[in-house]
């Protein structure tokens, strides 16, 4: 079990399913949770338990990160950890995709998480150090056609890690990634209802649960991983391996 007594740690996209997850996992860990999204940020931090502030915040907004920021430090002191969750997917190949959806996709998955680091990073600094873990993607591991949008936001992430995890060594803040295979949300489905992604042929030939993915994500922001920063933990259930026939 993880122990993060005394840490403050804010999850972004805190309202669907793996953010509320990794929120009653830290909450249940000890931490001090700020619980961010644009929507039913209050329902589920009263949902979570422990110590909680639920947050409006939409991740394009550097106001937004301002004050969600600066209300954390009133609640709880400074911030010691940052979950890059929040992520929006839209369907469309190179040629077919609304320009407008496409920078849609790339302002929060990918600008979201940099101002997220931005705003953050001054806070941890007075915590004495801090973790920024981010939610990346197979999808930023290998080609995703259909989801072009998506795809280039996950594989600029990784760059925006790399960069960042160096210039913020020093700080103490290291900036580490997580990988996730097809996890069993609703980004999982198109707007038919049908998988994006078929997962039979995988080598684990299911999707993951919201829970196995919290597990590698609590444990990329824990003490336990103090010694990798600028980091890419895949959990793929074999995915990188290739289609088994």
């Amino acid at each position: 079990m993880f122990d993060f007594t005394g840490k403050t740690v804010l999850i972004t996209g805190a309202s669907g399913t793996l953010g509320a997850t990794l929120s009653t996992r830290f909450a249940q860990a000890g931490a001090n949770t700020v619980v961010a999204a644009r929507t039913r940020f209050d329902e589920v931090a009263a949902e979570t338990g422990g110590r909680n502030l639920g947050v409006r915040l939409d991740v394009t907004s550097e106001s937004d990160w301002a004050e969600a920021i600066t209300r954390a430090e009133e609640h709880f002191g400074p911030l010691d950890i940052l979950i890059n969750n929040a992520a929006y997917l839209h369907v469309g190949t190179t040629e077919s995709i609304p320009v407008d959806e496409f920078r849609r996709v790339v302002d929060t998955n990918l600008t979201g998480a940099l101002l997220g680091i931005r705003a953050a990073a001054p806070s941890m600094r007075k915590a004495g150090g801090g973790v920024v873990v981010n939610v990346n993607s197979i999808a930023g591991l290998a080609a995703a056609p259909g989801l072009v949008a998506y795809s280039s936001s996950k594989w600029a992430l990784r760059g925006l890690m790399r960069a960042a995890a160096k210039e913020l060594a020093r700080d103490g803040i290291r900036v580490n990634a997580v990988h996730p295979d097809i996890i069993d949300t609703p980004l999982a489905y198109g707007p038919d209802g049908n998988e994006l992604v078929p997962v039979d042929n995988f080598a684990i030939p299911r999707r993951a649960t919201p829970n196995e993915i919290a597990d590698f994500i609590v444990f990329a922001a824990s003490d336990q991983a103090r010694f990798a920063t600028g980091s890419e933990i895949v959990a793929d259930g074999g995915f990188g391996l290739g289609a088994i026939a």
